[in-house]
């Protein structure tokens, strides 16, 4: 076996690729309503097969995981922009709330465990289902004026209790919020009545084709992609410091930026920028998986090691730490944002970025009306939450 460990070590893009393909076909299989999801599973197998103590370029992680920023915020730039007008608002101000109860419960939680900044990260981004804010934290570390062995053991430990808490953050999340959330409003019965019942008033109409489409090109506007990628990385790459702290937006940050301002700016400019559908889905799934994969490949070595540090107790530490804001923020939703019952659950959903989560709640509740409250709260999530990590990261 020998050979075939060094062949893999020596050409890292086979086990990136079947840690791609593992993540799908696993994430793929379904027991009845309960499916472990892609992301989840590309982590748990690129741990498995990170054992191998497989080397990656980290150039590949910040390359696909700039592509998946980029791509998230162009196809959500118009939501989370219009989302300042009329109710929008008030979701945004919801996803910050619970943004700040996350961080606030995971750093009491750290406080308590007596957990370092690498586990309270990790803690951070898995728990609350984060992915998108490792890239930010992995510069944002890389630029500490700290001691070498130091931020080492952070980089480390980040990736490693990122996995060991992110499977309970997606998978029970999902179930809390399609099952347990519910009961929490009322019941089953009467929250799929109200959402039957909004259905017809609060959904909003399909949009009218776009004719000017037509005179379109159906290819994808490289142009529009590089540069865009290219200005939010340069902006987001400039620095300054607080004393002896580096701020910065980061170069994923900047993806993330630029990706919202030009999705918005197309609605204004549809003949130029045009991104096909299925290009976006390519871009988001590809450059989330692969940076996923990356994670889960170079965690592996560390994985075992992290549990034996920290302990066993981090997986029931990292429930904890799932559950709380998801609770506190149905009650918040409901009685003092006064929203209906099936907008909290896609609120609650969206600003924890839970992608698996708002599917299970829309299944359990047989209507996508929960979509209301998720789609500006996962824009919106998409940049507070990511930002939030730092918060943990200068605390702690």
């Amino acid at each position: 076996m020998t050979w075939l460990i060094d062949l893999l070590r020596d050409n890292p893009v086979i086990p990136l690729f079947l840690t791609l393909g593992c993540g799908f076909w696993l994430g793929s299989l379904r027991y009845k309503a309960l499916s472990l999801g892609v992301v989840p599973a590309t982590l748990l197998a690129g741990i498995i097969i990170g054992q191998l103590d497989i080397p990656i370029p980290p150039i590949v992680k910040s390359l696909f995981f700039i592509l998946f920023l980029f791509s998230i915020g162009y196809s959500v730039g118009p939501q989370f922009f219009h989302a300042f007008k009329g109710n929008g608002f008030r979701q945004v101000l919801f996803a910050a709330v619970e943004a700040l109860i996350c961080v606030t419960t995971v750093v009491v939680a750290s406080k308590i465990m007596d957990y370092g900044t690498g586990e309270a990260l990790g803690l951070f981004a898995g728990s609350q289902t984060a992915s998108a804010s490792l890239g930010l934290i992995v510069d944002t570390v890389a630029g500490l004026d700290i001691a070498a062995p130091e931020k080492e053991h952070i980089q480390k430990m980040v990736p490693a209790c990122y996995a060991v808490t992110y499977v309970f953050g997606a998978i029970g999340s999902a179930w809390f919020l399609s099952m347990a959330g519910p009961r929490l409003l009322g019941g089953m019965k009467k929250v799929r009545e109200e959402a039957k019942a909004l259905e017809h008033t609060a959904l909003p109409t399909p949009p009218k084709e776009d004719i000017s489409r037509k005179k379109t090109s159906d290819s994808t506007d490289m142009i529009f992609i590089g540069f865009g990628v290219a200005l939010g990385c340069f902006i987001g790459a400039i620095s300054f410091n607080l004393k002896t702290i580096p701020i910065s937006l980061s170069t994923t940050g900047g993806a993330l930026m630029m990706g919202l301002v030009l999705g918005w700016w197309r609605t204004r400019h549809p003949k130029v920028g045009y991104i096909p559908p299925q290009v976006v889905w390519f871009l988001d799934n590809i450059g989330l998986n692969l940076f996923i994969a990356v994670i889960g490949l170079s965690a592996g070595p560390s994985f075992l090691p992290a549990i034996r540090e920290v302990g066993a107790s981090l997986v029931l530490v990292g429930a904890i730490a799932t559950l709380i804001p998801m609770i506190l923020c149905i009650f918040i939703g409901k009685w003092l944002f006064r929203f209906s019952a099936p907008e909290t659950l896609g609120c609650v959903a969206g600003a924890r970025c839970g992608v698996a989560a708002i599917g299970a709640i829309q299944d359990s509740l047989q209507s996508t009306v929960p979509m209301i409250g998720y789609t500006v709260c996962y824009a919106s999530a998409n940049f507070i939450l990511v930002f939030s990590s730092l918060i943990v990261l200068f605390v702690v």
